[in-house]
Parts: structure tokens; C-alpha cells; sequence
């Protein structure tokens, strides 16, 4: 006699069913790692459009919109070194949509000059990768007698406080460039903060100040159309396009090594696939021949790299500028 059919109960089957749902997040957080992006991305610049900053993260942008077949939007919120930026984006959800990408300020600088910062950005925000450093450049006004950084060193010796240095502001990497310089050198310069590097190098061609250590791709024009004059670059090593100029370590300053750099971050709740996910194609593209030509031809020096390697350059930044504030006496205002 054949045995009837024996169907599984009610309870068991709402407890099955039960546990089934339960899995389902689990499910679809490992696909939305697997699967991002599956729509439009946004990189959040921390300085305006036609920055070093800005032209960096639309290099890049474009690239991965490739690479995704999503769009990756730059949108510009600059204000406060960097701060507006940095803190839309910690408050942000991490979902994987919304990435900040910034500069020295926002991750090693600000907090030197900023007392009340809007966002912690070892605890709010996440590394992805660095995008690239970008080289300084010394220069001095044209009526400068000094060809060398040798030469302008020993003028400077010869009458302390006298010439002034300019800056696009206070806590910027070309302020603490200069103290960084005038630390290694024993020489005493007078700090002009400016409101941005165009009026800044404006002074610089018209002689009001006589020199100034700024981001290479600012400068470089005015240089190579002799309305400043170039002495070194800031980096260890010379920057291979102007290899006829020598770095200021080589000139007469042993040790100096001075660079602006640009970052991708997360907001601190991101997924690590997602941020990894990221970080892996960016560091793809910065290191093949095409990204390599395409930040070289911008001034800048292609880094990429992993999360890890990202926190422990931001740490060895954060040590080496502390103590330049501490010695140009720089505090929180």
C-alpha cells in the first residue's frame, strides 16, 4: 500500500520562508559590491573648477565613466581649504555614490589652522587612493638678483625680514613649503597670504613679493614666458619635463622635499569591496602608459596605490607638517 503524501506544515513552511528573507540582505549587499556602480557616481572637488584639483578628478572621472559605463559627475563645492567639501561627503551616505576628492588640506593641513572643524578625517572619511603629487616651484619676481636657490639664500641671510614670500593663504602647502625652506635654511622671510595662487603670482610679476614655492602647474606658464624666474622644483628629484632645473634639495638645501598631492576618499561608512573596488581601477589607470602620459602632461607626478598605503602616506604627511606649524609658530584659529 503505497504511503500517503505527507506535506509540510504550515509552521514549517513560514519558518522556511522566514529564514529564506533573512539571507536576502546579506544577498544583495555582496551584488551591490559586485555590481556597483549602477548609476551615476559623484566626485565632490573641494576646490573650484579650473583648479589643479578639479582638472585631476575630471581626468579620472572620465576614465572610470569608461571603465563602468556610469557616469562619475564632478561637482565642485570649494570654501574653507577644502572643509565644505570634506564635510558633505563624511555626512554622506556610503552607499558607494558620493566620493571626495581633495587635497592635503582636508586630510593632513586644515586642522593646523582650522579650530573647529566640521569633520575628523581619520574617523569620518575613508582612503581610496592617491591620485598624484604635484611638484612646487621656487621662483622669484625678475628684479631679484638671485639666479640660484644658493644665491637667493645668501641674499636672504644678508638681510633677514626684508623680502617677502607669497602664499595662497594661510595652512596651504605653499606656506608651509616656504617654512618648511626657511627651517633647513635659517633664513627669515615675511609671510604675504593671499586669497588663491592667481593673485598671488600676479604680486609675484609685478615685484611685490619676491618669491614664492607653489603648485607646478600655477606657475609653470608665467615661468616659461619669463614673467617670473624658476630656480628649483620642490620635490627630492628633478621633474623629468623641466630636467634642467635642478630640485632645491640638489640646490643647496639637502633633505628638502615638498609636493602638493590629490586624493580619492570615502565617507567612513562605504563598503571595503566598494572602496577597494575603486581604489583597484584607479590605481589601473594612474599607472598604465595612457594615465601616466595624461598627469604628466598636467604637471603631475601619478601615485595610485591601495587604501593602506594611502593612510600610512597621510600619517607620515601629518607628522612632517606638525612639526613645520610648530616651528612657523602656525596654531588653530
Amino acid at each position: 500500500m503505497t504511503s500517503p503524501t505527507r506535506f509540510p506544515s504550515r509552521r514549517s513552511v513560514i519558518l522556511g520562508g522566514a529564514a529564506a528573507l533573512g539571507t536576502l540582505p546579506l544577498i544583495g549587499r555582496r551584488a551591490s559590491a559586485a555590481e556597483w556602480p549602477t548609476k551615476p557616481v559623484k566626485f565632490v572637488v573641494t576646490f573650484a573648477a579650473g583648479g589643479t584639483t578639479d582638472i585631476l578628478a575630471r581626468v579620472v572621472a572620465q576614465k572610470l565613466s569608461e571603465e563602468y559605463g556610469q557616469q562619475f559627475i564632478v561637482e565642485n563645492k570649494a570654501g574653507a581649504g577644502g572643509n565644505i567639501a570634506a564635510d558633505f561627503v563624511a555626512k554622506a551616505e556610503g552607499d558607494g555614490y558620493t566620493f571626495l576628492v581633495g587635497a592635503p588640506g582636508v586630510h593632513a593641513t586644515n586642522k593646523l589652522v582650522f579650530k573647529n572643524m566640521p569633520f575628523d578625517p581619520g574617523k569620518d572619511l575613508a582612503s581610496v587612493s592617491v591620485l598624484a603629487k604635484v611638484p612646487n616651484l621656487m621662483s622669484v619676481t625678475n628684479s631679484m638678483p638671485a639666479k640660484s636657490v644658493k644665491e637667493f639664500i645668501d641674499l636672504a641671510k644678508a638681510k633677514p625680514d626684508e623680502y617677502f614670500y607669497a602664499s595662497p593663504g594661510l595652512g596651504t602647502t605653499a606656506h608651509l613649503a616656504t617654512e618648511l625652506f626657511k627651517s633647513m635654511t635659517g633664513v627669515k622671510l615675511t609671510h604675504v597670504p593671499y586669497k588663491g595662487s592667481a593673485p598671488a603670482l600676479t604680486d609675484l610679476i609685478g615685484g611685490r613679493v619676491h618669491v614664492m614655492i607653489d603648485n607646478l602647474p600655477a606657475a609653470q606658464t608665467f615661468a616659461e614666458g619669463n614673467q617670473i624666474r624658476a630656480l628649483a622644483v620642490s620635490t627630492a628629484k628633478r621633474w623629468e619635463p623641466m630636467k634642467d632645473l635642478p630640485s632645491i634639495a640638489e640646490a643647496g638645501v639637502p633633505g628638502y622635499d615638498a609636493a602638493s598631492w590629490f586624493t580619492v576618499a570615502a565617507p567612513a561608512k562605504t563598503s571595503k569591496e566598494i572602496v577597494g573596488k575603486l581604489s583597484a581601477s584607479i590605481d589601473k589607470f594612474v599607472k598604465s602608459d595612457d594615465g601616466k602620459a595624461r598627469m604628466i602632461k598636467l604637471g603631475a607626478d601619478p601615485v595610485g596605490g591601495t587604501p593602506a598605503e594611502m593612510d600610512a602616506f597621510i600619517q607620515s604627511e601629518i607628522e612632517k607638517w606638525t612639526k613645520v606649524a610648530q616651528f612657523a609658530g602656525i596654531k588653530p584659529e
